[in-house]
C-alpha cells in the first residue's frame, strides 16, 4: 500500500482492501488468540480462506488456520458523479476453542471490539480511506464445533 501511494496510483476498492488488511495486521501484531494446539497469532486473508491443503486429520492441529480474519469485499456504490465510491466489506472472524464451557466466542468478541474501537477512534487508514458509520456486526448463532 505504501509503495502504491508513492507512485500516485488511484485509490481503487482493491487497494482499499489491501490497506484494510495492512491496518488489521498492525492492530493485531503481537496478540495471540485461541487456535489449534494453543494460542497463536491471527492470520488475515483477502476475500476467502486459502484452498485447503490439509486433510481432515489436520483440522485440529496448527496446520489449520484458526484464529483468522477474512477481509471480504462484498459490494459497493457510486451515488452520483460527484460522490466518492463507497465499498462494503465483511470481516469474518474465527477463533478455535475445544473447552466444554464454549468460551471461544469471547476471542471473536474481543477481536471484533478491537476493530470497532479502532474504527471509531481512528476511522482513516491507508492514507486515503475512511470507515463510515454505521458499523454493523453480528455473532454467528449456529454452533460450529469446536
Amino acid at each position: 500500500m505504501k509503495e502504491t501511494m508513492k507512485v500516485g496510483i488511484g485509490q481503487t476498492p482493491q487497494l482499499c482492501q489491501d490497506a484494510l488488511i495492512e491496518m488489521l495486521r498492525e492492530l493485531f501484531a503481537g496478540k495471540k488468540y485461541n487456535g489449534q494446539e494453543g494460542r497463536k497469532p491471527l492470520e488475515i486473508f483477502k476475500q476467502d480462506l486459502p484452498i485447503p491443503e490439509e486433510n481432515d486429520v489436520d483440522a485440529d492441529t496448527d496446520v489449520a488456520h484458526a484464529p483468522y480474519i477474512v477481509v471480504r469485499m462484498t459490494g459497493g456504490e457510486i451515488a452520483d458523479d460527484k460522490s466518492p465510491q463507497t465499498v462494503e466489506f465483511s470481516l469474518i472472524i474465527c477463533a478455535y476453542d475445544t473447552g466444554i464451557e464454549r468460551a471461544g466466542f469471547q476471542d471473536v468478541a474481543n477481536i471484533k471490539e478491537d476493530i470497532v474501537q479502532r474504527a471509531c477512534t481512528a476511522p482513516y487508514f491507508g492514507g486515503a480511506f475512511t470507515i463510515l458509520k454505521p458499523i454493523a456486526w453480528a455473532l454467528q448463532q449456529d454452533d460450529t464445533a469446536p
